[in-house]
């Protein structure tokens, strides 16, 4: 495991299935089921995908209003999309981001970072939270996979 501050240069355009437009009850069970659709029929019809294909798992307050949470991976473009399909745009700018090499209880180690973080006097931006799974992440091929939090500036 482990935590330091990246920057991220350029956004990151997410394109994906939406667990709000799936009508999706916000718990565990409808991320991982989410992420089963997303995987078996989903992954590879993204419009303007980026190769190698990485999945993004984003984790957002909309406009303060409401939570969302998209399984789907990174677009050269966002254009019209398909119907329970969702977009994000992750800003460029600093980042904690935790790395790890497994998958297990991603939410566990969500302590570990806010400790992190206050540790080194940063403050983390709570509007979104982004998972990083690169492709071979959800056969468990020992990838290592990671979470980017904001930095509040």
């Amino acid at each position: 495991m482990n935590i330091e501050v990246v920057i991220i240069e350029e956004e990151i355009k997410v394109i994906g299935l939406s667990y709000c437009l799936l009508g999706l009850p916000e718990t565990v069970e409808s991320l991982t089921k989410m992420w089963e659709i997303y995987g078996e029929k989903y992954r590879h019809r993204v419009k303007n995908s980026v190769i190698p294909l990485v999945d993004y798992g984003i984790n957002a307050n909309i406009s303060g209003v409401k939570h969302e949470y998209i399984a789907g991976c990174a677009a050269t473009e966002i254009g019209r999309l398909d119907v329970n399909w969702a977009s994000y745009v992750v800003p460029p700018g600093k980042y904690i981001k935790h790395t790890r090499d497994n998958m297990d209880d991603l939410f566990k180690y969500e302590n570990d970072v806010k400790a992190w973080a206050e540790t080194n006097q940063i403050e983390i931006d709570g509007n979104f939270m982004v998972e990083v799974y690169p492709v071979g992440a959800f056969e468990n091929r020992g990838i290592e996979v990671h979470t980017l939090h904001p930095i509040q500036e």
